[in-house]
Protein backbone atom coordinates (compact mmCIF):
# COMPACT_ATOMS: atom_id res chain seq x y z
CA UNK A 1 0.00 0.00 0.00
CA UNK A 2 1.33 3.43 -0.94
CA UNK A 3 1.77 5.93 1.84
CA UNK A 4 -1.05 8.45 2.06
CA UNK A 5 -3.57 6.37 0.09
CA UNK A 6 -6.38 4.70 2.02
CA UNK A 7 -4.21 4.57 5.09
CA UNK A 8 -6.21 4.22 8.29
CA UNK A 9 -4.03 6.84 9.99
CA UNK A 10 -5.15 9.46 7.43
CA UNK A 11 -8.80 9.15 8.45
CA UNK A 12 -9.77 11.30 11.42
CA UNK A 13 -12.03 9.60 13.94
CA UNK A 14 -15.51 10.93 14.54
CA UNK A 15 -15.33 13.80 16.95
CA UNK A 16 -17.84 13.63 19.78
CA UNK A 17 -19.95 16.76 19.82
CA UNK A 18 -19.58 18.85 22.92
CA UNK A 19 -21.59 21.59 24.58
CA UNK A 20 -18.93 24.00 23.31
CA UNK A 21 -19.74 23.06 19.71
CA UNK A 22 -23.41 23.78 20.37
CA UNK A 23 -22.51 27.10 22.04
CA UNK A 24 -20.37 28.14 19.05
CA UNK A 25 -23.22 27.35 16.66
CA UNK A 26 -25.69 29.36 18.72
CA UNK A 27 -23.34 32.37 18.80
CA UNK A 28 -22.71 31.95 15.05
CA UNK A 29 -26.41 32.06 14.24
CA UNK A 30 -27.12 34.99 16.57
CA UNK A 31 -24.31 36.96 14.93
CA UNK A 32 -25.61 35.89 11.49
CA UNK A 33 -29.05 37.30 12.31
CA UNK A 34 -27.54 40.56 13.52
CA UNK A 35 -25.27 40.90 10.47
CA UNK A 36 -28.01 40.14 7.94
CA UNK A 37 -30.51 42.43 9.71
CA UNK A 38 -27.94 45.26 9.82
CA UNK A 39 -27.07 44.88 6.15
CA UNK A 40 -30.76 44.82 5.28
CA UNK A 41 -31.48 47.94 7.35
CA UNK A 42 -28.59 49.82 5.73
CA UNK A 43 -29.68 48.80 2.23
CA UNK A 44 -33.30 49.78 2.94
CA UNK A 45 -32.16 53.17 4.23
CA UNK A 46 -30.07 53.68 1.08
CA UNK A 47 -33.04 52.81 -1.13
CA UNK A 48 -35.30 55.18 0.82
CA UNK A 49 -32.73 57.99 0.55
CA UNK A 50 -31.99 57.61 -3.17
CA UNK A 51 -35.47 56.60 -4.33
CA UNK A 52 -37.98 58.32 -2.05
CA UNK A 53 -41.31 56.60 -1.69
CA UNK A 54 -44.67 57.90 -0.68
CA UNK A 55 -44.55 59.76 2.64
CA UNK A 56 -47.87 59.94 4.35
CA UNK A 57 -48.08 62.22 7.36
CA UNK A 58 -44.38 62.28 8.28
CA UNK A 59 -42.19 65.32 8.38
CA UNK A 60 -38.91 65.18 6.52
CA UNK A 61 -37.00 66.43 9.59
CA UNK A 62 -38.24 63.53 11.74
CA UNK A 63 -37.60 61.05 8.92
CA UNK A 64 -34.01 62.27 8.50
CA UNK A 65 -33.35 61.99 12.25
CA UNK A 66 -34.93 58.55 12.41
CA UNK A 67 -32.98 57.27 9.39
CA UNK A 68 -29.64 58.55 10.70
CA UNK A 69 -30.37 57.01 14.12
CA UNK A 70 -31.30 53.66 12.57
CA UNK A 71 -28.34 53.67 10.17
CA UNK A 72 -25.88 54.45 12.99
CA UNK A 73 -27.34 51.60 15.03
CA UNK A 74 -27.13 49.18 12.12
CA UNK A 75 -23.53 50.19 11.35
CA UNK A 76 -22.58 49.80 15.03
CA UNK A 77 -24.21 46.36 15.13
CA UNK A 78 -22.40 45.36 11.95
CA UNK A 79 -19.03 46.53 13.29
CA UNK A 80 -19.51 44.53 16.49
CA UNK A 81 -21.22 41.38 15.17
CA UNK A 82 -19.40 40.82 11.87
CA UNK A 83 -16.01 39.89 13.39
CA UNK A 84 -17.73 37.32 15.65
CA UNK A 85 -19.65 35.96 12.68
CA UNK A 86 -16.63 35.79 10.37
CA UNK A 87 -14.38 34.18 12.99
CA UNK A 88 -16.94 31.57 14.02
CA UNK A 89 -18.04 30.88 10.45
CA UNK A 90 -14.49 30.15 9.35
CA UNK A 91 -13.67 28.16 12.49
CA UNK A 92 -16.83 26.05 12.37
CA UNK A 93 -16.57 25.51 8.60
CA UNK A 94 -12.99 24.26 8.99
CA UNK A 95 -13.90 21.97 11.89
CA UNK A 96 -16.94 20.63 10.07
CA UNK A 97 -14.81 19.91 7.02
CA UNK A 98 -12.25 18.07 9.17
CA UNK A 99 -14.88 16.22 11.21
CA UNK A 100 -18.00 15.59 9.08
CA UNK A 101 -19.66 14.01 12.13
CA UNK A 102 -20.25 17.57 13.41
CA UNK A 103 -22.82 17.99 10.64
CA UNK A 104 -25.16 15.79 12.67
CA UNK A 105 -24.94 18.04 15.74
CA UNK A 106 -28.53 18.51 16.92
CA UNK A 107 -28.13 22.19 17.75
CA UNK A 108 -26.65 22.82 14.28
CA UNK A 109 -29.55 21.06 12.58
CA UNK A 110 -32.11 22.86 14.74
CA UNK A 111 -30.58 26.28 14.03
CA UNK A 112 -30.32 25.60 10.30
CA UNK A 113 -33.96 24.50 10.04
CA UNK A 114 -35.12 27.39 12.23
CA UNK A 115 -33.22 29.78 9.94
CA UNK A 116 -34.78 28.15 6.86
CA UNK A 117 -38.25 28.57 8.36
CA UNK A 118 -37.70 32.20 9.36
CA UNK A 119 -36.16 33.23 6.03
CA UNK A 120 -38.91 31.42 4.12
CA UNK A 121 -41.57 33.21 6.16
CA UNK A 122 -39.88 36.58 5.53
CA UNK A 123 -39.61 35.87 1.81
CA UNK A 124 -43.12 34.54 1.29
CA UNK A 125 -44.63 37.29 3.45
CA UNK A 126 -42.92 39.97 1.40
CA UNK A 127 -43.94 38.35 -1.88
CA UNK A 128 -47.56 38.27 -0.65
CA UNK A 129 -47.25 41.94 0.34
CA UNK A 130 -45.86 42.70 -3.13
CA UNK A 131 -48.71 40.95 -4.91
CA UNK A 132 -51.23 42.69 -2.63
CA UNK A 133 -49.67 46.09 -3.38
CA UNK A 134 -49.65 45.32 -7.10
CA UNK A 135 -53.32 44.31 -7.06
CA UNK A 136 -54.28 47.45 -5.15
CA UNK A 137 -52.20 49.67 -7.48
CA UNK A 138 -49.77 50.87 -4.79
CA UNK A 139 -46.58 49.74 -6.52
CA UNK A 140 -43.66 52.18 -6.76
CA UNK A 141 -39.98 51.93 -7.62
CA UNK A 142 -39.15 52.43 -3.93
CA UNK A 143 -41.41 49.53 -2.99
CA UNK A 144 -39.92 47.24 -5.64
CA UNK A 145 -36.36 48.06 -4.56
CA UNK A 146 -37.16 47.53 -0.88
CA UNK A 147 -38.84 44.23 -1.73
CA UNK A 148 -35.75 43.25 -3.74
CA UNK A 149 -33.44 44.07 -0.81
CA UNK A 150 -35.51 41.93 1.54
CA UNK A 151 -35.71 39.03 -0.89
CA UNK A 152 -31.99 39.26 -1.64
CA UNK A 153 -30.89 39.24 1.99
CA UNK A 154 -33.32 36.61 3.28
CA UNK A 155 -33.07 34.60 0.05
CA UNK A 156 -29.29 34.39 0.11
CA UNK A 157 -29.34 33.08 3.70
CA UNK A 158 -32.15 30.67 2.80
CA UNK A 159 -30.37 29.24 -0.23
CA UNK A 160 -27.01 28.97 1.56
CA UNK A 161 -28.50 26.89 4.36
CA UNK A 162 -30.68 24.91 1.97
CA UNK A 163 -27.44 23.96 0.22
CA UNK A 164 -25.99 22.96 3.60
CA UNK A 165 -28.97 20.67 4.25
CA UNK A 166 -28.55 19.07 0.81
CA UNK A 167 -24.81 18.55 1.46
CA UNK A 168 -25.60 17.01 4.86
CA UNK A 169 -28.02 14.58 3.25
CA UNK A 170 -25.50 13.73 0.54
CA UNK A 171 -22.73 13.09 3.07
CA UNK A 172 -25.00 10.99 5.32
CA UNK A 173 -26.13 8.95 2.31
CA UNK A 174 -22.50 8.06 1.56
CA UNK A 175 -21.80 6.85 5.10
Amino acid sequence: MEPGLNNQTDIKPALPASAWDAFEHIILFISLYIVVSSISIILHAMVNKWVPGLTIGSSSMMGTFYNSYIIRGAIAALIVAYPFFAFLFLKISKRTHEYPSLRSLKSRKFLIYLTLIITFMIGIGNIIRGVYSFISGEISLNFILNLSVTLLTSGSVFFYYLTQVKEDRHIHAQI
